[in-house]
């Protein structure tokens, strides 16, 4: 569906927003070009179509590509942005500081139920405090992330922006798919609580830079952004600026995880004597039994798990 020509495309999830982004569109888009954008606009048609989208109007040589919905509209443009062959593919040219060249910035209007990406860059959450925010933001060159992990084919790869988690994590994200997304963070909430009584912990062998941690593993977080699951403050050290992930290895019981949760919104439940912190380029991850794994909400697969920070591979105008 597509509007005016122009060197900013923008990519909308119809869905987002309980349906707020495809009720609203063409408003929206005439407040961006209100804003003093040239304006294409496309409402995706499924999983995979912002990648295909995205991609495309890198290839256009198009200047801006604005995310309008949540987290996993993100994360699909980014993977378009920067990933040679789409979905599953992050194996992009850049050059030595992780940069792919003739890269489109990335703009941000969050109306998703999570949005959290965008909480750590400081995008306002309304719409006209976001366009207005896009309209006079200057541009800057973020880190990214990417992950190798075991999808249902072999081993596959996936580019990520904020989060990744390996364990309870990603059972409660698998969980919270089904919930309605209307619920904000309290559908994570809930989905914690179906997933933590059968939860088991593994046991694990993760290479942390020259570090190495081995023994048993609830959760691992690595993270880019300070937030995920609708506002909770996983990760307050992380800087999607500086170079490496800000880690996680948490070893605690269940009892730990309930009496957390009230901290990990304020992001004070760190330090904790049952979490290994690290700051790290690369990570590597091997269990003896296949442990889960999620990025940026979605889940991906399982263990074994190789990450590596892209430093500043994606230009954000933010």
């Amino acid at each position: 569906m597509a509007e005016t020509g122009g060197d900013t495309v923008v990519i909308g999830n119809p869905s987002a927003g309980r349906g707020k982004v495809g009720r609203c569109w063409s408003d929206l888009l005439a407040r961006l070009q209100g804003a003093g954008l040239r304006v294409e606009g496309h409402l995706t048609k499924g999983p995979g179509h912002a990648t295909e989208l995205a991609r495309q109007a890198r290839d256009e040589g198009q200047d801006l590509v604005v995310a309008v919905g949540g987290d996993g509209t993100v994360n699909e443009i980014v993977n378009g942005l920067l990933g040679a062959g789409g979905d599953g593919d992050a194996a992009g040219a850049g050059g030595a500081d992780g940069r792919t060249a003739a890269v489109p910035a990335l703009g941000l209007i969050p109306v998703g139920s999570g949005s959290d990406y965008a909480r750590t860059l400081g995008v306002p959450r309304d719409v006209d405090g976001a366009v207005a925010h896009l309209a006079s933001a200057s541009i800057r060159n973020l880190d990214v992330g990417e992950i190798r992990y075991q999808g249902e084919g072999g081993e596959a790869s996936r580019l990520f922006v904020n989060v990744v988690e390996v364990g309870i994590g990603a059972e409660v994200a698998t969980r919270a798919a089904p919930l309605p997304r209307s619920l904000g963070a309290l559908r994570y909430v809930a989905a914690f609580a179906l997933a933590l009584p059968r939860h088991r912990p593994g046991t694990v062998r993760i290479e942390l830079g020259a570090d190495l941690y081995e023994g048993p593993l609830t959760n691992l977080v690595v993270a880019l952004g300070q937030y995920f699951g609708g506002g909770m403050r996983i990760a307050p050290g992380a800087d999607p600026t500086g170079g490496s992930f800000a880690v996680q290895v948490q070893f605690g019981s269940k009892l730990d995880y309930v009496l957390a949760m009230p901290k990990v919104f304020r992001g004070t439940h760190l330090p904790h004597p049952r979490v290994r912190e690290a700051q790290t380029p690369v990570v590597h991850v091997q269990g003896a039994a296949s442990t889960p794994v999620e990025a940026d909400g979605e889940v991906l697969g399982t263990t074994p798990v190789s990450l590596r920070v892209r430093p500043r591979a994606l230009p954000v105008r933010a």
